[in-house]
């Protein structure tokens, strides 16, 4: 993957900006120091034909910029809100990395432990029949560095076999292994191990595998002796205050809330990987997100990305959930490819990590933590066959701050409320103990709202019946909630039973 650069022409980006702008809609708190970035991104659904995007921004520290743009729902016109969250495909990669260096902070990881073989961390008997005896020398280092001996380029990628060789299928692998289509991360594991050798002796070649991160995702589990999400939520996440990065569904009936929907702009189907014959659309069907945990199964917003970044990014206006020389382990050049290291690309030039993500058919992301303290996701809900995409989030990502002389001195993480035209009802008390009130509009009388836990399942649903409703939650669990209210319920709180 080619290194970021900082150092373009500023008539190349003033250019790109003078675009014709796009009509479609921005949500969010307006910033006139960053005008610039609402013209990018508009310039750049435009342009592209993009449905739907995300942008937030932090400086030093402070979310400065936190802005929807497009659709997250073409066929209700549903915009996306800074709230909306995306699929970010393999920005789940530097998500896992700090995970595991904080479980190595606590002694019960170490870069050098092995992974496979009866004396490594996957010591079940399932794990013991590899066709490669080298499997058994691969270590915790090589997986987050992508030197673990995999090379997809020649023995193919095992979460998405329709874009490499060798590779039997989804469903096929799921029936060869005696499980219930489409597998498990495990079966797949498994399968691999059964029959394919490794293309490069461990930690000698640096070939980029979502396999290997999927291995990690069970080395979580096998230490903690917990599921890959719940660890990470509770223990990263959600003591620096993210609640809403979450494991994402294949399936569209199982979207999140507030989760986007997913568009390619080529229209293109492929296999399902729940019978092997039926094509489906790409993104909800053709590779199966559960699997995938480690390597690109999280489902966030740009703002969470953000604070997250901010969490590790080794500068002083923030504390960080890792120590100094546990971030600057997992920000050193991998031996092998200088330009990558425990989960995160590097440009050592510029001091930026960074990293993309990619599900076909469905998405874009892209983080970045640069030099300069200022940290970045863009999300974008649609593939397109367009090449130069990826050059033009590159620009918005590394070329337009430079632009910037008077950086704004709020700071959006602090609660700031974001206008919103169509936000027209409210929930109080919040955190709430025995009841939540909705307050609505008279029109919305009669409209109904859901209940959700944070896994998406329907705790109980209701009607609005008057202008202010009272709703029962005392016999809830403690916990977060998601309110889903008003027309088409697209409006959706979260909301803190106490």
């Amino acid at each position: 993957m080619k290194i970021k650069k900082l150092l373009i022409t500023a008539i190349a980006i003033l250019l790109f900006v003078t675009f014709k702008q796009s009509a479609r809609a921005q949500t969010g708190v307006y910033v006139p120091e960053l005008a610039i970035f609402d013209k990018a991104m508009t310039n750049i659904l435009s342009k592209y034909n993009l449905k739907g995007a995300q942008l937030a921004i932090t400086y030093k520290g402070r979310l400065v910029y936190n802005r929807g743009f497009g659709y997250a729902n073409t066929a209700t016109s549903t915009l996306v809100q800074p709230n909306h969250r995306f699929r970010v495909a393999s920005v789940s990669k530097p998500i896992t990395s700090i995970a595991v260096m904080h479980l190595i902070e606590q002694g019960k990881l170490h870069l050098r432990d092995t992974i496979f073989g009866t004396k490594g961390i996957l010591n079940d008997v399932k794990y013991q029949k590899a066709i490669d005896s080298r499997v058994y020398n691969i270590t915790l280092q090589n997986l987050l560095e992508h030197t673990g001996g995999w090379d997809r380029t020649i023995s193919g990628d095992p979460f998405f076999p329709t874009l490499f060789a060798n590779m039997i299928g989804v469903y096929k692998m799921a029936i060869a292994m005696g499980v219930n289509p489409p597998g498990t991360d495990q079966s797949t594991i498994e399968y691999m191990l059964n029959n394919f050798k490794l293309d490069n002796a461990p930690g000698k070649v640096s070939a980029y595998s979502n396999l290997g991160y999927s291995i990690i995702g069970q080395v979580i589990e096998k230490v903690t002796g917990q599921g890959y999400e719940k660890y990470v939520r509770d223990t990263i996440l959600i003591p620096i205050g993210i609640t809403d990065i979450q494991a994402g569904a294949t399936l569209l009936s199982n979207q999140l809330p507030m989760e986007v929907n997913y568009y390619n702009n080529y229209n293109s189907k492929n296999v399902s990987i729940y019978d092997g014959v039926t094509k489906t659309d790409y993104a909800y069907g053709t590779y199966n997100m559960e699997s995938m945990n480690g390597s690109a199964g999280w489902v966030a917003s740009a703002k969470d990305l953000c604070k997250l970044l901010v969490a590790v990014d080794g500068f002083p206006s923030k504390a960080d959930i890792l120590k100094p020389n546990t971030i600057a382990t997992m920000t050193t050049a991998s031996a092998a490819y200088s330009n990558y290291a425990l989960g995160w690309y590097l440009n050592t030039i510029d001091d930026n990590w960074y990293h993309a993500g990619y599900l076909p058919g469905t998405c874009r992301s892209e983080i970045v933590r640069r030099g300069d303290e200022i940290n970045a996701a863009l999300l974008v809900n649609t593939d397109n066959n367009i090449s130069g995409v990826v050059n033009e989030m590159d620009n918005i990502l590394y070329s337009y701050p430079l632009l910037v002389t008077n950086w704004p001195s709020g700071d959006l993480f602090t609660g700031v409320a974001e206008p919103e035209s169509e936000l027209l009802i409210s929930l109080f008390p919040n955190p709430a103990q025995n009841q939540i009130n909705i307050k609505a509009p008279a029109h919305l009388i009669g409209s109904f709202y859901l209940v959700c836990d944070f896994t998406g399942k329907i705790v109980f649903k209701g009607k609005i019946n008057s202008e202010n409703t009272m709703v029962e939650i005392g016999s809830l669990p403690a916990g977060i909630y998601l309110f889903s209210v008003g027309d088409n319920l697209k409006q959706t709180f979260k909301i803190i039973k106490e």
